[in-house]
């Protein structure tokens, strides 16, 4: 991988909210969310993340409405509603992983022996986020 293919991956990841053509990297972590937990409402996601339900509803409501999302409401509580991922958000989503990864994949190449390292450092700050 030459110096401009790196420069180029950093600037992907920099840009991605670009790449997919979302709005905010908020609403791609919310898609991303969504992906991986099933049958989440506003207020699971408000309650988890520590951010207002008001706040949550306007940005999933965004995504309802740019076609990324499907709303639907719980039988026994009408006040409950679920957001699932449309196959145009998870088209999407696939689609940006592949290009991330492919990315991935050509920097580990450039960086040889020294991906290790890039693994270690990037456990370690997994492991802090997890503290």
């Amino acid at each position: 991988m030459a110096k401009n293919e790196v420069k180029e991956f950093l600037d992907l990841i920099r840009s991605v909210k670009h790449k997919i053509n979302l709005p905010s990297s908020i609403e791609v972590f919310l898609l991303l969310e969504l992906k991986c937990h099933k049958d989440l409402t506003a207020s699971m996601i408000a309650n988890k993340y520590h951010v207002t339900i008001p706040a949550v509803m306007h940005k999933l409501d965004s995504l309802v409405n740019d076609e990324y999302l499907i709303k639907t409401v719980d039988e026994k509580d009408k006040r409950k509603k679920y957001y699932h991922l449309t196959p145009k958000a998870e088209m999407l989503l696939d689609d940006n992983k592949k290009i991330i990864d492919n990315k991935i994949n050509n920097l580990f190449d450039y960086l040889g022996s020294d991906k290790d390292e890039l693994i270690r450092i990037l456990n370690r700050i997994n492991e802090m986020e997890e503290i």
